[in-house]
């Protein structure tokens, strides 16, 4: 039986190791958001039933106020924008979305169904997170980042998160009220935390950081491992801990 989670890969362009990895799963439904409009990338994976492929106009995002989540990119609507927009606004079926950038690595779907059966009841799954209880610029990304709330404010990596409906409807809000939201590291923790959310740090995130080379004896079959960004590695790691 299917779980009320769905997975979200958010990717520039989509990757067939990534899409035949996904092809196999059974107990979530799977979604690639793409940035890439110049192609029809649902003609071309059309062949791949349980793959939901989704192309969104910048336009759309921008209208709506999904702008200014990735500054670091010096884009104004990247994949990340599409991401949240279709799953706050357009797509609202689901209790929680799992949210994945392409160089994250995870071994198969029980990785995250065990992560789901452990924290059922959280807005918000991320690595550790940090606060800045008065709102200063002097230090990290906030010199940068224009947060229409009072502080305190915080910041995670995210290129890996799991959200809730709860957490992404207030995002939603944020982004109609606002036309606009803020550098996605800080947007998610921050209004998850000024809403009184629930926000959990599994160990299993411990590996979703900014930069590391992993040794073999690294990767493990629980946890989640960010940047993986050869792709060919995601298949040589599969197999290794397969075998």
């Amino acid at each position: 039986m299917k779980t009320n989670t769905c997975v979200c890969l958010i990717c520039y362009k989509p990757n067939d190791i990534w899409i035949d990895f996904l092809s196999k799963f059974t107990k979530y439904d799977i979604y690639i958001v793409i940035d890439d409009n110049s192609a029809d990338y649902k003609k071309q994976y059309s062949v791949f039933s349980n793959i939901n492929i989704i192309q969104i106009n910048n336009e759309e995002c921008k209208k709506n106020g999904f702008t200014n989540m990735n500054f670091i990119m010096k884009k104004e609507i990247t994949a990340w924008e599409k991401s949240i927009y279709y799953f706050s606004t357009i797509n609202t079926e689901y209790e929680k979305v799992w949210f994945f950038e392409d160089d994250v690595f995870f071994y198969d779907e029980e990785s995250l169904l065990h992560i789901d059966s452990t924290y059922d009841n959280s807005d918000l799954l991320s690595n550790s997170y940090t606060e800045n209880v008065n709102g200063h610029k002097n230090n990290w990304h906030w010199n940068s980042i224009d947060i229409r709330l009072q502080p305190p404010y915080y910041a995670a990596m995210v290129c890996c998160v799991r959200i809730s409906s709860k957490l992404l409807s207030k995002i939603r809000n944020y982004a109609n009220e606002y036309h606009t939201l803020f550098f996605l590291e800080a947007l998610f923790p921050t209004i998850c935390k000024v809403n009184n959310m629930k926000y959990d740090t599994p160990t299993e995130f411990k590996n979703i950081v900014y930069t590391k080379n992993y040794a073999d004896r690294d990767i493990d079959k629980n946890n989640l491992f960010h940047p993986v960004k050869n792709m060919t590695k995601h298949n040589y790691y599969r197999n290794m801990l397969k075998n």
